[in-house]
């Protein structure tokens, strides 16, 4: 899994973090893929990106 890049989505609040939005590129249709993590402990998915943070070879950047 080649991950562009990646950011965290907020809530309505603006405060409460709810989602990570991975970016996986551009297909060969030109269309960006993306893919969207719940911030869930019991979550698979969450599980590993938070390991690929922690390990240094990603980086999660605050929603624009």
């Amino acid at each position: 899994m080649i991950i562009v890049s990646a950011k965290y989505l907020y809530a309505e609040d603006g405060v409460t973090k709810t989602h990570i939005q991975l970016n996986f590129g551009t297909n060969d249709a030109g269309d960006t893929t993306y893919k969207h993590i719940p911030i869930a402990a019991n979550s698979n998915d969450y599980v590993e990106i938070m390991d690929m943070v922690e390990a240094g070879t990603l980086t999660i950047a605050d929603a624009d």
